[in-house]
């Protein structure tokens, strides 16, 4: 079974090797075994594979396909490309980084369903599973939304919920549609960001394990996640001593239909308060009810 705290090795792309080696046995040391990883992330895989591929047996491994990497000079260069032949490609590049012989969770990275419907990606994929390179086949739903300039809290808020009709909009078509051979999900779930939250159960539903990310992430660059979420009444559901990040952690955790949440760290610090957070265990029951409550009135709401 999977930790309910797994960690997201993009940030790995923002530090020198001797601190990549110190976060991932960190990880490894608190317990943490699912980790999950993309061929995009600059050396992530290159430093996971150096440094605790000799751990392989201690955690779950995720990584991503149809990334176009290594990434061919030029303008207008495509950053994923759907078809079998390139996530053959990803297989075979990532487990040689990874110095591993199989992935255990193998994603789609944010490519939409009717991109999928109409390539061969998904049969390629089947066929490698069959190879016994891979261990489960997913998909990682894109969270890509607009960027709004500094703007009134109004606006900001708004823009909260565009993000939230964004990924449900990525999300839906995936429940919809026949597509039997997805066996996980990795999807934007936050208090901030609460467009999936019903979907998550439907997907529960259909035997979809769920990866989340995105759970401390102020979606928007100006605005400060401690002022935002206090302005929208937050601040006294918190524990005392308790960092928002950290309340917002717990959000997460508290949703019934969660497998794990990865969160990206390049601080071995921020990773102990992570861990603290999760030590705490999730809301109470009565304080998940009323942060959603409060969220709702802010306008921050879940779809269905």
């Amino acid at each position: 079974m999977v930790t309910k705290l797994g960690y997201g090795a993009m940030e790995l792309r923002h530090i020198d090797q001797n601190q990549a080696e110190r976060l991932l046995k960190g990880v490894l040391e608190a317990g943490i075994n699912f980790i999950d990883t993309s061929p995009d992330y600059g050396p992530s895989e290159d430093w996971i594979g150096k440094f605790i591929s000799g751990q392989r047996d201690e955690y779950y491994l995720a990584t991503k396909c149809g990334c176009n990497v290594p990434y061919p000079v030029g303008e207008n260069t495509a950053r994923h490309i759907w078809t079998g032949a390139q996530v053959r490609h990803n297989i075979e590049h990532s487990l040689q980084r990874l110095r591993t012989d199989h992935i255990d969770v193998w994603q789609v990275h944010s490519a939409e369903a009717a991109e999928l419907a109409s390539s061969d990606v998904l049969e390629t994929m089947l066929r490698i599973k069959e190879e016994g390179k891979v261990g489960h086949i997913a998909v990682s739903i894109s969270g890509r939304a607009q960027v709004l300039a500094p703007s009134s809290y109004g606006r900001v808020r708004s823009h909260y919920q565009e993000t939230a009709d964004h990924v449900y909009g990525q999300l839906q078509p995936y429940l919809d549609g026949n597509w039997e051979v997805l066996e996980a999900l990795q999807i934007w779930y936050s208090a901030l960001n609460r467009g999936s939250e019903q979907a998550m159960m439907e997907a529960e539903r259909k035997g979809m394990g769920l990866i989340i990310r995105g759970v401390v992430r102020c979606l928007n660059p100006w605005t400060d996640l401690e002022d935002f979420a206090c302005q929208i009444g937050l601040n006294d559901l918190r524990g005392e001593k308790e960092t928002m990040a950290q309340f917002l952690l717990r959000f997460a955790l508290t949703h019934p239909a969660l497998d794990t949440a990865i969160i990206g760290t390049k601080s071995l610090a921020h990773l102990k308060q992570n861990i603290q957070a999760v030590e705490t265990g999730p809301l109470a029951k009565e304080s998940w009810i009323e942060a959603k409550e409060r969220l709702d009135q802010a306008g921050i709401k879940s779809l269905s």
